[in-house]
C-alpha cells in the first residue's frame, strides 16, 4: 500500500490546529465516562476547584464536555469529610466538535463504500469456505485494503491529526458493518483503521449463508447442528467444503420435492467422500 501523502496529512493537521480548544482535553478511548471523570478529578483538582474538561473518544468518534468539581462531603458524625468529585454535562467546544464531525464523516464514507461492495467469488467462493479456513480472513483483508485504500487513508489521516492537535495516544478507528458475498450470503466484519502502517485490520464477527444459516468457523462446532437449505445445490456446496473435514449432510437421507427440500436438516460427523 502506498504511503499517505505528506501534503494531505499536513493540510488536515494545519486545519485542526487553527481550531481553538477552550477546555482541558482528556483522552477516553472506549472508556467509562463516569469512571474517567472521577479518577481525573481526584488526581487533578484541588478541593473547591472547578474545571471544564472534554472527554475525547476516537474509538466511538465522539466528545463530551463536563464541568467537574472536587469538594469535601461530610460522612458520619465525628468522622472527617471525604473528597467527592461531582460533574455536570456542558457544551463541547466548537473546535473539538468540528474535529469529531470530520472524523465521523470520513468514517461514514468508508462504511458506505464498503457496504456498497461485495466480496468477489474469486476471493471467497462460498460462505462455507470459512470453516477451518486459515487464509479466508487474510484474503478478505487484502481485498478490502486494496479496494478501499483512499477512504482508509482519509480516516486515519483525520484521526492522527486530531490526536496530534489534542495530544491523544490512540488513533485506531473501528466500524462494524455487513458485506455481501457475490455467491450469496454475507459477512459481518469489524474494520479498524490503524497506522504503522496505515491499513484496515479486519475481524470477522459472523458469517451467514444464502439460507440465513450462521456458518461456524470452527469445524468442531458443526456436529449435530440444525440448518435449513432451500435447494439441493446449497447442500452440495456445503458438503464440498465440509466433507474433507469429516462433516456434512447425508444426501441419501433427504426427500426433495421439485428440487426443494421441505424441513430441517442436520450436519453430521462422518467420513464424507
Amino acid at each position: 500500500m502506498k504511503l499517505m501523502s505528506i501534503g494531505f496529512f499536513l493540510a488536515i493537521l494545519v486545519s485542526f490546529s487553527k481550531l481553538a480548544v477552550s477546555s482541558e482535553v482528556v483522552e477516553c478511548y472506549d472508556c467509562s465516562h463516569s469512571d474517567k471523570i472521577v479518577s481525573w478529578g481526584m488526581l487533578n483538582l484541588k478541593v473547591g476547584e472547578k474545571k471544564h474538561i472534554t472527554l475525547v473518544d476516537i474509538y466511538n468518534k465522539n466528545a463530551r464536555s463536563f464541568d467537574v468539581t472536587l469538594s469535601l462531603t461530610p460522612t458520619l458524625p465525628g468522622m472527617p469529610e471525604v473528597p467527592v468529585v461531582t460533574y455536570m454535562l456542558s457544551s463541547v467546544p466548537s473546535g473539538i466538535s468540528t474535529m469529531m464531525t470530520d472524523l465521523s464523516n470520513a468514517s461514514n464514507s468508508l462504511v458506505a463504500e464498503a457496504e456498497a461492495k461485495s466480496i468477489p467469488k474469486e476471493v471467497i467462493s462460498s460462505p462455507w469456505e470459512f470453516v477451518n479456513c486459515s487464509y479466508c480472513r487474510a484474503d478478505v483483508s487484502d481485498y478490502l485494503n486494496n479496494s478501499l485504500e483512499g477512504k482508509i487513508k482519509t480516516v486515519e489521516a483525520t484521526a492522527i491529526s486530531i490526536a496530534q492537535a489534542l495530544n491523544l495516544i490512540n488513533t485506531s478507528v473501528p466500524n462494524q458493518f455487513q458485506i455481501p458475498l457475490e455467491t450469496g450470503g454475507s459477512i459481518l466484519v469489524e474494520l479498524t483503521v490503524i497506522n504503522s502502517p496505515i491499513k484496515l485490520e479486519v475481524k470477522i464477527l459472523r458469517i451467514l449463508d444464502t439460507n440465513n444459516n450462521e456458518v461456524q468457523q470452527d469445524v468442531t462446532k458443526l456436529n449435530n447442528m440444525n440448518i435449513k437449505a432451500a435447494l439441493e445445490a446449497h447442500i452440495e456446496d456445503m458438503n464440498n467444503y465440509l466433507g474433507p473435514l469429516g462433516y456434512g449432510v447425508n444426501m441419501n437421507s433427504l426427500i426433495f420435492s421439485g428440487g426443494f427440500y421441505r424441513g430441517r436438516i442436520t450436519i453430521e460427523r462422518f467420513d464424507y467422500k
